[in-house]
Formats: structure tokens, C-alpha cells, sequence
């Protein structure tokens, strides 16, 4: 059976605007596996925030999914895989954001932690009250039993005296507690994916060690996949069991972490290795930078986006032709990666008329 739980394939979301339309999502393809964690990373305004709110069907208007799919496996984690292959594969894309099919997938089949608790949970409302109110929303229980489940799943995050902090506000919580809470609130429908959208961007250091560490303990407690967002590259190092690369709305390498370390593909793959601070004997040379910066998403260049910021691009190819999505890897496992990229493109490949791939199998 396909161990993916959610592929992605040419995903595009737009905006229009008077100005003319963004595209923040362009094409994107990514596959998450079952119970693994799947990083995403790339410059701010790479599109991965959007990409998340999109397999979510959590677009604001004037934005709206223009084409692709979004394949996710339906069944609970702790379902034999025979019987949740009965659930069958549903195209999110397809899903009504407002209808009753998409509400039940999300927050208990995919669950979010947005990036900022104090914006994504409400001000008048106790934690308590927001949990058992998303337990309640999808499974027939008493009020009763949902506080009671509320305090149970602030006690698994680690909050203490959790039968008096389900009656706190937000406000009433410090950083830390409130993006446990909203943890809490997240897993307790026991959802098949999480996707956290840097969860720890806004928490010092030892609180954001907390969370990590406590975010693999319940994934490993609860079989889960994860789809984490970050910049942070040691963050990757730590978590990751793939990590999809993003640049302008593109998904241009999806590799392995320890590929992505030792061996990255993409020149922007490469370019942000480098531009990572280092302790040793590189600590005292200049830090390398990303030469330009992201395009304005209003004027885009043609062909390969990264292109105006790349030293390997190639005169009258970068600039003209989208690269395809191509499967590289070794000589023992020659498909266990994909790169968006024409120097890994071979004669055969430009005679098949290759232009996208849209997975890799491993």
C-alpha cells in the first residue's frame, strides 16, 4: 500500500488583486508520509504558510486554490492499514472550505498550530473552552466529559495545575503556555497530520526546546505525521525525516534530512546551507549571503525563479524554461529524491518531453 498520507500535486493558490495577480502557491508538489515528519523551509514569502492554509482550505478571500490536488488518506491512526484504505483518498482541493465534508476532516483528520497563539486563539473565550468546544465538534460527547478530556490533554502538554488553567484566558498565560494550549487543543481529536507553522518562531530558546521536544514525544505516542514550517535549519537537523524546499510558490528539492545536509541538489538548497552561522573554524570568515532578494510577487521572473539569484544559472535556458520536477539519487536508490532544476536534467529526459514528476518514491 502507498505509505503517503498526503501528496500534493501542482497545487496553485492565487490572489487577484487590482494590481494584478499572486501567485503564492505555483506548482506545488510534496508528499508526507505516514507517521513521519516532513520539514518545510525556504526565505519568507516562499509560500509555505499558504501552502499549509491550502491543504486546510483555510484561503482568505481574494485567494482561492486555481488547480492541483491535494490527496490525503482518510482512517484514524489507529486503524489497520487495511481498514483505513477502506476510508478511500479524498482531493481537498475539490472539498466545499465551507461545507460539512471539509469540517469534518479538519481539526480531527488535519490539525493546524498556527504561527502566533495570542492572534490564532480567542481573547474572551478560556482555553478550556476552546478545546472541549473543537472536541465536542467532532465527537458525541457531554459537556462534562469534553472539560474533562480539556484538562486531560493540558496535562499531556506539560501545563500544571491543569484543572484551574482550563478556566484561564490567554491573556493569563505567558508564551510557552499558551502555544501548549493551543497544542492541546490541536491533538485532541487525535488527527492523523499535524501541520505546525512555526510553532516556536516567537519563544526563547529553552521554551522552544520544550515544544520540540515534546512535539516528537506525541507524535511517537500517537502515530502521527507532521508537517512542520520553519527557518530554522537546526530545527531540520533535529526533527526532520524529509524536508521539502521552497522558493517563490515552488517546491524545488524534497529530500532526506541527512541528503539535504550532506549532499542538497538545488543551488538555492546549497545557498542556504552556507548562509547558516557556523562555530569552528569557519566562525571568524564573513557570512555568505543570498545574492538579490525574493522578487516581488507582482513581477516574477520567467523561467526558473531562482534564476536572477543563482551562480550556476545557464544563459538561454534558466531564464526561459521552468525546470521540471526530476527524480535524482544514487546508484542504489536512483528515484529517492526530486530536484526542480535543468543541470540535473539528461538528454533522455529532454528527448521524453519530461516536464514534471509530482513524487518521489522512496
Amino acid at each position: 500500500m502507498d505509505p503517503a498520507l498526503l501528496r500534493v500535486r501542482g497545487l496553485r493558490t492565487h490572489f487577484a488583486s487590482p494590481e494584478g495577480v499572486v501567485r503564492a502557491v505555483d506548482g506545488v508538489d510534496l508528499v508526507v508520509r505516514e507517521g513521519q515528519t516532513l520539514c518545510v523551509v525556504g526565505e519568507s514569502g516562499c509560500g509555505k504558510s499558504m501552502t499549509a492554509r491550502s491543504i486546510l482550505q483555510l484561503v482568505d478571500p481574494p485567494g482561492r486554490i486555481v488547480d492541483g490536488e491535494i490527496l490525503f488518506r482518510l482512517g484514524a491512526p489507529a486503524e489497520p492499514r487495511a481498514a483505513a484504505a477502506e476510508h478511500g483518498v479524498v482531493d481537498l482541493a475539490r472539498l466545499d472550505p465551507r461545507g460539512r465534508a471539509m469540517r469534518r476532516i479538519r481539526g480531527k483528520e488535519i490539525a493546524m498550530i498556527f504561527q502566533e497563539p495570542m492572534v490564532s486563539l480567542s481573547p474572551v473565550h478560556t482555553i478550556g473552552h476552546q478545546i472541549a468546544e473543537n472536541i465536542r465538534t467532532h465527537q458525541d460527547v457531554s459537556k462534562k466529559e469534553a472539560r474533562d478530556r480539556a484538562i486531560e490533554e493540558l496535562r499531556r502538554v506539560g501545563i500544571p495545575r491543569p484543572e484551574h488553567r482550563v478556566d484561564a484566558y490567554t491573556f493569563q498565560l505567558s508564551g510557552g503556555m499558551r502555544q501548549r494550549a493551543m497544542i492541546a487543543m490541536a491533538l485532541a481529536c487525535r488527527p492523523k497530520l499535524l501541520i505546525a507553522d512555526e510553532p516556536t518562531t516567537a519563544l526563547d530558546v529553552t521554551t522552544q526546546a520544550q515544544i520540540l521536544e515534546l512535539l516528537q514525544e506525541l507524535q511517537e505516542q500517537l502515530g502521527m505525521a507532521v508537517m512542520f514550517i520553519t527557518h530554522d535549519l537546526g530545527v531540520v537537523a533535529e526533527i526532520a525525516d524529509e524536508v521539502a524546499v521552497m522558493y517563490l510558490g515552488l517546491v524545488v528539492e524534497q529530500c532526506g534530512v541527512d541528503e539535504l545536509f550532506h549532499d542538497p541538489r538545488h543551488p538555492y538548497t546549497k545557498a542556504l546551507l552556507e548562509s547558516v552561522p557556523t562555530a569552528g573554524p569557519r566562525a571568524k570568515q564573513r557570512l555568505t549571503t543570498i545574492t538579490g532578494s525574493v522578487p516581488h510577487p507582482y513581477h516574477r521572473p520567467k523561467g526558473c525563479p531562482f534564476h536572477t539569484r543563482c551562480r550556476q544559472a545557464i544563459p538561454g535556458e534558466c531564464d526561459h524554461k521552468l525546470p521540471p520536477v526530476l527524480a535524482t539519487g544514487t546508484a542504489d536508490h536512483p528515484g529517492s529524491r526530486a530536484v526542480r532544476c535543468l543541470l540535473y536534467q539528461t538528454p533522455a529526459d529532454v528527448a521524453a518531453g519530461v516536464d514534471t514528476l509530482g513524487e518521489v518514491s522512496r
